[in-house]
């Protein structure tokens, strides 16, 4: 990200859907099994996350605050349905695009938090879910999901009546695909980790979605070091909360041993992985 300049968003999206047209979308790596591909996207400062099973099914966990942003790469990406969306908490920045989706994109199902928000927007979101003609539900830990055959989904947080609020109450999903795994964290902060590690559920993955884009509030060296990844993505916009914050990377250095694969979507632009069999490949995308 160029601080200062106005990001070239028409031209961005065009070079984007050129790269993703040019690719068979359930072409793999040629060997073993199909692919799960993940996607975070550069929504700015916000979250969205982006998930293709080998059965070409698409779901979307969090969606960030820039329709603008979040609706061409769908498009471009062929998303022409969403099995499913999951709002982890109700914070503008991860749910602000959603009207704007419904309009947009089919959706079979949404996950709603057990939290609540009295922003207006927030308000909107659940007017719109009044009329919704697709199924609604909410998740707790404990909780599991069968995506499809071999991609199973866990539920980490939160417990009911845990008693915690707002960041806190963030619905933590942990994808498992091939015995790789991707943990997405919402805006967990330190108290939510706790809780987590107190109920001797265990956090490890391959990938994080480094929680609270980065915050100082959130990523204990406890979380982090039960976490153990091998890459993490912070998913933000440096300019507006001054995120990633200096201690939560250097926690995560601490923990990872190696920075290059901590990764920044101000930086980075969208961050995408190929997941199956074989590993966990880095996929290059446009800036």
């Amino acid at each position: 990200m160029f601080f200062g300049i106005p990001r070239i968003v028409p031209l961005f999206m065009s070079l984007c859907t050129c790269f993703l047209l040019s690719c068979d979308p359930l072409e793999g790596p040629g060997k073993g099994p199909p692919a799960l591909l993940v996607y975070f996207l550069d929504v700015g400062q916000g979250d969205a996350c982006l998930l293709r099973t080998p059965g070409n099914r698409w779901f979307l966990y969090d969606v960030g605050n820039k329709e603008e942003y979040l609706i061409p790469f769908l498009k471009s990406a062929r998303v022409d349905t969403l099995s499913a969306v999951f709002i982890s908490h109700p914070d503008l920045d991860h749910y602000g695009a959603f009207p704007a989706l419904l309009r947009e994109i089919p959706i079979k199902k949404v996950f709603l938090p057990s939290g609540s928000n009295p922003n207006p927007d927030w308000a909107e979101v659940l007017g719109d879910l009044d009329v919704f003609a697709g199924e609604k539900d909410t998740l707790f830990a404990g909780d599991t999901l069968l995506w499809e055959d071999g991609i199973r989904v866990r539920v980490l947080w939160p417990f009911p009546h845990s008693g915690l609020q707002d960041n806190n109450i963030s619905t933590v999903l942990r994808v498992e695909y091939l015995s790789r795994r991707i943990l997405l964290t919402g805006d967990i902060e330190e108290e939510a980790e706790r809780g987590v590690l107190a109920a001797g559920v265990s956090p490890a993955a391959d990938i994080l979605k480094v929680a609270h884009h980065g915050s100082r509030t959130s990523n204990g060296l406890p979380f982090l070091s039960a976490v153990s990844p091998r890459w993490a993505v912070i998913s933000c916009d440096s300019a507006v909360y001054g995120h990633p914050h200096a201690e939560a990377v250097a926690d995560l250095n601490l923990v990872m041993g190696d920075s290059a694969r901590i990764l920044r979507t101000d930086r980075s632009g969208t961050v995408a992985f190929e997941v199956d069999g074989l590993g966990i490949r880095r996929i290059p995308m446009p800036r």
